[in-house]
């Protein structure tokens, strides 16, 4: 099998498995390969700098769909195109932005617990966080 890379080479490459090469090939992330007279599949170079660059958008918390206009911009580019992947990428920052609130707000609630159970270190019944959670936070004399 000469002049590309096998599945199993490209994934070793790319460091990802034989499933992920497949499932990005039925998304069509990655084109579909060439085959073999044998029906195995053959992939360039290009294929796993791709493939590279599909795991770092997806770590950036790029969807599936923003990598595929990510990619096809690569190729057609034209103001408007560039336009749609700024919209994306606006789009990413304001989901990110949400989940730093919501983030800090789970933190706060958890500091609030964590004050629970360390004033809590003379009751010697229950924790309070757990009262408090089994409870839905209506445990009397505790704000929830």
């Amino acid at each position: 099998m000469t002049g590309g890379l096998t599945i199993g080479a490209l994934a070793a490459r790319a460091a990802v498995s034989r499933d992920t090469l497949r499932f990005y090939e039925r998304r069509r992330l990655l084109p579909a390969p060439r085959r073999t007279a044998s029906g195995y599949r053959l992939y360039s170079e290009g294929d796993a700098v791709r493939v590279r660059f599909i795991r770092r958008a997806q770590a950036m918390g790029l969807t599936l769909e923003d990598i595929q206009e990510l990619l096809r911009a690569q190729t057609l580019k034209t103001s408007d195109q560039c336009r749609r992947v700024a919209s994306r990428l606006r789009a990413r920052v304001e989901a990110v932005d949400e989940k730093i609130r919501e983030l800090r707000a789970f933190r706060g609630e958890l500091l609030r617990h964590l004050k629970h159970c360390e004033k809590a270190g003379a009751e010697p019944d229950c924790c309070p966080v757990v009262l408090d959670l089994s409870a839905n936070g209506s445990r009397p004399g505790r704000k929830p």
